[in-house]
């Protein structure tokens, strides 16, 4: 088979008034969650596991052929001389919606070859592509490092040329500032997953501050104490320290005082490359909070408005406004910080592309050193008809794609560059999340974190700790082990002990 777009060709399957379930059979491989992070692409739903098969339940068929009133069976087979792609039924190799390709041909990986076929293969059915094609479930600037041009992405994953050019030119941004820190060098992150109030759109692991009030002293003794049982049992030097959430500020100023002055009493941190601070919600900082931090020598922090239109800020459920963001942000700024992240979120629940953009002009008037745009998570909903579902998405989707192009247009004009990305798998679309930065302003932490090149320390509820392995001076051939943090808090405070223990013998 020719690597070639092919996405174009619309092969209906069949009519009838149910909405049964989506088959994709395995034969000679398990490849599940690569096919999972496919179907969930054009179906929204979160696939399951039975006998061999990766299954969509009912609704998952709107999204891709329209009511039927059979299954549909695709069949996803690794022998030992070729891996295809097909329906059950097909009636011959030539047909449309079989895809196939010896082995002696291919230079892809198994798992992104069973995810190529069936990416391309509902593509044919459904008559849709996404931006980013197949590449789901893996780092853009992964792939981009592994070709030779954007033309090539565009060829074998079917991205579209705009992602891909920001794919390429992310990744030589990325390979600068991964030049800056040692590759054995461990970076740490502190979380602390409270926020003074639930954003609607929230998916992160956190609780609202004022519902746990009595447990916030608990919690910040808990995580000092993981700190001085694991740090002196370490190996290796500290180069960035990441103090997120959550909303770390969300302390209170006698306690965020304590919390600080114990995470740098801590001889590892006295000779950091970076430190920075999420006071993501501008309504928990204070000048004392600022000021403590100033006192730490912490000269980067995050003020995220998410958006700078207020209708859009009480729907989704923050308790401050625009100005209260351009308040701490004037503020910081007077008192000395000298490098400033703003997060904007496009695709907020019935925020106009309008009013993003303009939160957007505001924010680039505001001159900060990075500002980060992500791409909101959806869900569909599975009782929607087929006209529905595709009516509702080409309305989000072409919102949403006009947030995004005017972001990536105007922070290029204004002087910021895209220097690390990430996708997340329920993005609309399948879009991505990209920080911008001025020259010299990027965060190392991010970067170093993103990458999946660089070890990370984490202490606290819900953290993932990794340890990245060379096994060659080829840095895309790195190993990564990870080592997951109890999520719930309580239990987190119930089981410290054990958990710096399980840290200790993992870096070990």
């Amino acid at each position: 088979m020719r690597y070639e777009n092919v996405t174009n060709m619309n092969h209906p399957v069949g009519v009838g008034d149910k909405s049964p379930k989506i088959l994709v059979r395995c034969i000679g491989h398990e490849f599940y969650y690569p096919i999972s992070d496919i179907l969930r692409l054009f179906t929204g739903e979160i696939p399951c596991t039975e006998e061999n098969c990766v299954v969509c339940d009912s609704g998952a068929m709107a999204s891709v052929i329209g009511p039927s009133s059979e299954d549909l069976v695709l069949i996803s087979s690794i022998s030992e001389t070729r891996i295809e792609t097909y329906s059950e039924k097909c009636a011959s190799e030539d047909d449309p919606l079989r895809i196939f390709i010896d082995k002696e041909d291919m230079f892809l990986p198994s798992n992104r070859e069973v995810k190529r076929q069936l990416y391309f293969l509902l593509s044919r059915l459904s008559g849709r592509s996404f931006p980013w094609g197949s590449l789901t479930g893996i780092r853009p600037t992964q792939v981009a490092r592994e070709l030779s041009s954007e033309e090539e992405m565009t060829k074998i994953y079917d991205v579209r040329h705009d992602k891909a050019h920001l794919a390429f030119l992310t990744r030589d941004r990325e390979d600068l500032v991964l030049k800056a820190t040692d590759p054995d060098s461990l970076h740490v992150y502190i979380g602390i997953p409270f926020c003074p109030s639930r954003c609607a759109y929230c998916s992160f692991v956190a609780q609202e501050a004022p519902r746990k009030t009595a447990l916030l002293p608990q919690y910040v003794d808990a995580v000092l104490s993981e700190m001085d049982m694991v740090l002196p049992k370490i190996e290796g030097k500290i180069e960035t320290l990441y103090i997120g959430g959550g909303t770390p500020t969300v302390l209170s100023e006698e306690l965020f005082e304590k919390f600080i002055k114990g995470v740098f009493s801590h001889k590892e941190f006295q000779n950091l490359k970076e430190v920075c601070v999420e006071a993501g919600r501008p309504d928990t900082i204070t000048e004392k909070k600022l000021q403590v931090l100033l006192d730490a020598g912490v000269k980067r922090i995050c003020i995220n408005p998410q958006t700078l239109c207020d209708a859009t800020l009480t729907r989704v459920g923050r308790k401050h406004t625009a100005e209260d963001f351009v308040k701490a942000f004037n503020l910081a700024g007077k008192m000395g910080f000298s490098i400033i992240n703003t997060d904007l979120i496009a695709g907020l629940p019935e925020e106009t592309a309008e009013e993003f953009c303009d939160s957007l002009r505001r924010i680039i008037e505001l001159q900060p050193e990075n500002i980060t745009v992500h791409s909101l998570s959806k869900k569909r909903r599975a009782t929607l008809t087929r006209e529905e579902i595709v009516k509702q998405e080409k309305e989000e989707l072409q919102r949403i794609e006009k947030m995004l192009t005017f972001a990536s247009e105007q922070l290029l004009l204004a002087g910021y560059s895209p220097y690390y990305m990430y996708k997340q798998k329920d993005t609309l679309g399948g879009h991505e999340n990209v920080g911008y930065s001025k020259d010299g302003t990027e965060c190392l932490y991010n970067v170093a974190m993103m990458s999946d090149q660089r070890s990370v320390l984490s202490f606290g509820a819900g953290g993932m700790s990794k340890r990245v392995f060379f096994e060659s001076e080829d840095v895309l051939h790195a190993r990564v082990e990870r080592c997951p943090c109890i999520k719930d808090p309580i239990q987190y405070i119930a089981k410290v002990n054990e958990m710096a223990e399980k840290k200790i013998r993992f870096f070990d």
